[in-house]
């Protein structure tokens, strides 16, 4: 029997059609809506843009003439803010090449812009997206830079809220890192948020001072008396406390409030006026430098202790000086001061937590 033989055939394209075929917004080809952003209008195919699992919800009612349009077009110059117009084109990108081609690469520098596209034009799948991979995006070297845009482009509601708690947590805990450059774009009330942590990562509240005094070169006065108040004046060291004098930014009450902290307490402590409302919501110690005045050291019998006032370590744990004047049995003589560090977990943490040596790592 013989064999049934196939037909072949090379097809025959013409080669100036090729391009047109594809599907693209580039080259209006076959389009029929256009959308107006600020001085560019792009012409796109509706049937792309509001169909499939990148489609757009907005742009799809919109086609629908439900949003007042005369004409076959939409403007979003007003709806979208003018920051994130420059990856407007990579967002069409995503819609219309659609699962077989390589995923848009969400990095630090366009994650707040797409987000508020998504959510603006109602696209789902990059929204989530965005979500997805937003958390993973910030690392003490870029949260500055996400939390900026987070706030500035009005995300808004618990996202918002989630970005400024991760951004802050992160920042807070290498302070020491930056420069006070580094943190000028930051929005004051993040910037605020920053410098009110207990645990933030200083050696001690001269620390604090000496970075304002940087900020305050580049700030107005009412910015500087909002962060001014994040300052803990009653730690500062003597030489930081006379150099208040020279910043009008800071009120004579909050010195008054400041000098009356350090007094020791004889009897019970007087309540806090209302004029230093301003200057009460933080008071505790902090930073990652204790200094701690044992009175009348020689009047301790050995194996007496006291302990200084806990610092903020972390959000978990306090960390304080436990301190023996006159020594311990096991120090001998003649007797001489023992000293230990004692971490405090907060109530939250689990019975039978323990420290383990950990390795530093380089950050690229």
């Amino acid at each position: 029997m013989q064999k049934k033989r196939k037909l072949t055939a090379a097809f025959c394209e013409i080669p100036q059609e090729k391009e047109t075929l594809q599907r693209s917004w580039r080259t209006g080809e076959h389009s029929d809506w256009v959308i107006v952003l600020g001085p560019k209008e792009y012409t796109i195919h509706k049937v792309i843009v509001a169909t499939g699992e990148r489609a757009s919800a907005f742009l799809a009612a919109s086609f629908r003439k439900h949003c007042g349009q005369t004409s076959e077009r939409t403007d979003l110059t007003e709806l979208i803010p003018q920051t994130c117009w420059p990856h407007f084109e990579a967002l069409l990108d995503y819609v219309y090449h659609g699962e077989d081609v390589a995923d848009i690469e969400v990095r630090v520098s366009n994650w707040g812009p797409l987000m508020k596209i998504a959510d603006i034009l109602q696209i789902r799948a990059l929204y989530t997206k965005c979500v997805e991979v937003g958390a993973d995006l910030i690392s003490h070297n870029t949260a500055p830079n996400v939390v900026a845009d987070a706030v500035e482009l009005q995300l808004g509601g618990e996202l918002q809220q989630q970005v400024v708690q991760i951004a802050v947590d992160v920042m807070s805990q290498h302070f020491s890192s930056y420069t006070h450059n580094d943190l000028l774009g930051l929005p004051l009330q993040v910037f605020e948020a920053l410098l009110q942590r207990d645990d933030l990562e200083v050696t001690n509240e001269d620390q604090v001072f000496d970075f304002l005094v940087s900020t305050s070169k580049d700030l107005g006065d009412p910015e500087m008396q909002r962060l001014w108040r994040c300052c803990r004046l009653h730690a500062l060291s003597p030489e930081r406390t006379l150099q208040i004098m020279q910043i009008d930014a800071i009120p004579k009450a909050a010195v008054v409030w400041a000098l009356s902290q350090r007094v020791p307490t004889i009897a019970k402590p007087a309540p806090n006026p209302d004029w230093a409302k301003d200057w009460v919501s933080a008071t505790g110690p902090r930073g990652r430098e204790i200094t701690f005045l044992v009175p009348n050291p020689a009047a301790y019998a050995n194996k007496r202790h006291l302990r200084s006032a806990a610092h903020q370590l972390c959000e978990k744990f306090k960390w304080r000086l436990l301190v023996f004047p006159l020594g311990t049995e096991s120090t001998g003589n003649p007797r001489q001061v023992a000293a230990f560090v004692e971490v405090v977990p907060e109530p939250s943490v689990e019975a039978g937590w323990s420290l383990r040596r950990g390795e530093k790592t380089k950050t690229p």
